[in-house]
């Protein structure tokens, strides 16, 4: 392990502008080619939707649930406000596609 003077020599990484689009493209591929993901924001939609009502109908045992939804979460296509899931730009534009 690194102490705290050594990690300030380690160079910086530096991710070119074609690597990030490159890495956003694999990632809505992969949230867009998972058919429970697709599920997802499909049921979403544009007006959100909770937990419960997800659950309900998608009819999904509550870990895929919370392993799909965090990966939309992590991806940016969606957020949780006061308890209701949202889709982002990102998540509607994905919408429009699938």
């Amino acid at each position: 392990m690194l102490d705290d003077d050594e990690e300030d020599y380690l160079p910086e990484t530096v991710v070119s502008e074609r690597e990030k689009v490159r890495t956003e493209h694999e990632l809505a591929h992969k949230a867009a080619s998972h058919p429970i993901r697709r599920q997802l924001i499909r049921e979403i939609g544009a007006f959100g939707a909770t937990r419960d009502e997800l659950l309900e109908r998608t009819e999904l045992d509550e870990k895929v649930f919370k392993y799909h939804s965090e990966f939309l979460i992590n991806g940016e296509f969606l957020n949780l406000l006061e308890n209701k899931y949202f889709l982002s730009d990102k998540g509607l534009e994905l919408l429009s596609c699938i």
